[in-house]
């Protein structure tokens, strides 16, 4: 794709951001490669007038990329968040937070992990705000979400648990509740919350992009997606680790 194609297809995206109308990128605006679409990507965080505070990251699957920037104003705090709703709902992912302390800028060298591990302050319990914003998924390629940032709509932050016990947290039971309890057997897809963290760091200071200090990164969900109503209070137990409160307004 040209410069010219990569900067319509984030306005296309960006304005879809603010609609209730779900649409396809028009065929000459479609992302053919991973390259495409970071590069959509990144022009999104130039055109969109807010900062990256944070990103969404999994282990590569195969040739498929799972990487997103989360702007700074789609980042909330418990008890409350907004999100649009899907038919009635809304569509949430159980994750665990890290926080950048130190930033990371791009080198020459790769990152050891050691290095990345050090560079985290603390983390959080968090819920990532899911969102397809096309038109339909049956058609739509995994380059077209990586374009538009994987569904990725916000993250809202719970309470904070130490660094050591994020790390631990590979299965975990969760307790959903609104209006009853719903018990999810819940299992990081990686088996591990930090590796998509150590290859992230990685993957973005081989683009030339850092991680600053202060930028909040998720890393998978226990639970995949979870379709709960808007405008209720929502209880989510994270055994052993603590407990979720919010209420999403739609």
């Amino acid at each position: 794709m040209n410069e010219t194609q990569i900067n319509s297809a984030a306005r296309f995206l960006i304005e879809r951001r603010h609609s209730d109308k779900r649409t396809c990128l028009p065929m000459e605006l479609v992302p053919k490669t991973c390259i495409d679409a970071l590069s959509i990507q990144q022009a999104t965080s130039l055109i969109i007038s807010d900062d990256i505070g944070g990103w969404k990251a999994g282990l590569p699957v195969g040739e498929k990329l799972i990487v997103a920037p989360i702007f700074s104003n789609m980042i909330h705090r418990a008890p409350t968040c907004t999100a649009r709703p899907e038919v009635g709902l809304c569509r949430i992912e159980p994750e665990i937070a890290f926080v950048i302390g130190e930033s990371l800028p791009p080198k020459k060298e790769r990152y050891e992990d050691e290095e990345i591990l050090q560079s985290i302050s603390n983390a959080f319990l968090a819920i990532e705000l899911i969102e397809n914003r096309y038109q339909g998924t049956e058609t739509i390629s995994h380059n077209e979400h990586l374009a538009d940032c994987l569904f990725n709509q916000g993250i809202c932050l719970g309470p904070e648990i130490s660094v050591d016990t994020a790390i631990q947290a590979c299965e975990l039971e969760l307790i959903l509740n609104q209006g009853e309890d719903v018990y999810v057997n819940g299992v990081h897809p990686t088996q591990s919350t930090i590796k998509p963290l150590y290859w992230l760091a990685n993957f973005l200071s081989e683009q030339g992009i850092g991680l600053n200090a202060g930028d909040i990164v998720i890393t998978g969900s226990f639970a995949g997606v979870i379709e709960v109503l808007p405008d209720q209070e929502l209880t989510i137990e994270y055994s052993g680790l603590g407990k979720i409160s919010l209420t999403i307004f739609s």
